[in-house]
């Protein structure tokens, strides 16, 4: 079993975890390593520390479906500060060892490990919080992880296809998220609405409605927290969040709206994508590697989320008024100073969102 495995110890936050000896080499994780560890998602574990301490109580009950190593639901468990239980599950014999050995190597006990097929596990447990975590697409857990979170429960997804589910490989992105999409400079936007808007379709055939907490980019992957309410109405209520996004690529005119016409990109969701009272009241746990940069992105977060349109990049908007880029700040004090809103965005270093016109944003750009 995992004695056989060249491991190494590393910690995360205040947990220790024993992982595959060659986690560290150059090049992305694979997806054949014999126990699945990614240290370049340490910052994604961090972030579920600190929201899932913040919405989840003592006793309730957290699956991490698809465990690994078990280094998200053990750090959760000890570092949140909510005494859950703890359920890790993988399909892999390896995997659940190793998990169960990180769990003694942590000290904890009374945690269930399990061995099976996510979906099956799926069809015969309930949770207060599950969590999907694949290595790819979150699109086949979907369905089955809606159902078996309880009443009022959480349910979080990454989705590290970002190709597809942003739209650039249109294709795949039509085949596995029943969502017409192209490339385009706000492309990470995409995918992070077409995540929500695929979960609140298949939520909603299950009478279920979504009201996301977080949803956000990073590092190559997509990611969201949200509460499940069960009711028709409720999920009336998500379904009327759902619509379309148009892009002109001569005019870089962009926006959201409800009716599909030929060329718009979706159906996506196209509502504000985070809860900014529950942003509020997450507490940031200064132990944490990356405390800084989750306090920065929950507070773009909520910055962002007063605008209900795309995001713009600097370089597009310069390439079509011929200009070099001005400084960031110099371009969203002028929009501002103009009346209009305008904010860094968490998608990249040169994106901004603003309900300005392309026409005004080049105005302030000269």
């Amino acid at each position: 079993m995992s004695e056989d495995l060249r491991l190494a110890t590393i910690r995360e936050g205040v947990t220790e975890l024993l992982v595959p000896e060659d986690h560290a080499s150059n090049g992305p994780s694979s997806s054949d390593m014999p126990v699945f560890y990614n240290p370049k998602m340490e910052f994604s574990r961090d972030m579920s520390v600190v929201v899932l301490g913040s919405l989840l109580k003592d006793g309730d009950s957290f699956l991490d479906g698809l465990a690994a190593s078990g280094a998200r639901g053990i750090r959760v468990k000890k570092e949140s500060g909510v005494d859950i239980q703890l359920h890790l599950n993988d399909g892999n014999p390896l995997a659940v060892d190793l998990a169960g050995r990180n769990l003694s190597l942590n000290g904890i006990t009374g945690a269930v490990t399990t061995r099976q097929d996510l979906r099956t596990l799926l069809l015969t447990t309930r949770h207060n919080c599950i969590d999907v975590d694949p290595f790819g697409t979150p699109a086949p857990f979907i369905s089955m992880a809606v159902g078996a979170v309880r009443n009022n429960g959480i349910l979080c997804a990454t989705a590290t296809d970002t190709g597809t589910i942003s739209g650039i490989f249109s294709a795949a992105c039509k085949r596995r998220y029943s969502c017409e999409a192209r490339r385009a400079p706000f492309y990470h936007e995409i995918g992070v609405r077409n995540l929500l808007g695929f979960i609140a379709r298949e939520a909603a055939k299950q009478d279920v409605g979504i009201h996301p907490i977080v949803a956000y980019y990073a590092d190559h992957y997509v990611r969201t927290f949200m509460r499940l309410e069960r009711g028709a109405g409720r999920a009336d209520d998500s379904l009327a969040n759902l619509g379309y996004c148009s892009f002109d690529k001569s005019t870089l005119e962009r926006g959201f709206q409800e009716d599909c016409e030929r060329g718009v990109m979706g159906p996506i969701w196209i509502a504000p994508t985070c809860d900014v009272q529950s942003l509020s009241e997450i507490k940031i746990r200064p132990h944490l590697k990356f405390a800084d940069k989750i306090a920065g992105l929950l507070s773009q977060l909520k910055e962002e989320a007063a605008i209900g349109k795309p995001h713009f990049t600097m370089d597009e908007l310069s390439r079509m008024s011929g200009t070099d880029n001005p400084k960031m700040e110099f371009l969203l004090e002028r929009l501002r100073a103009n009346g209009e809103k305008a904010t860094r965005t968490h998608f990249g270093p040169k994106t901004f969102r603003t309900d300005a016109s392309v026409k005004e944003i080049i105005a302030a750009m000269r």
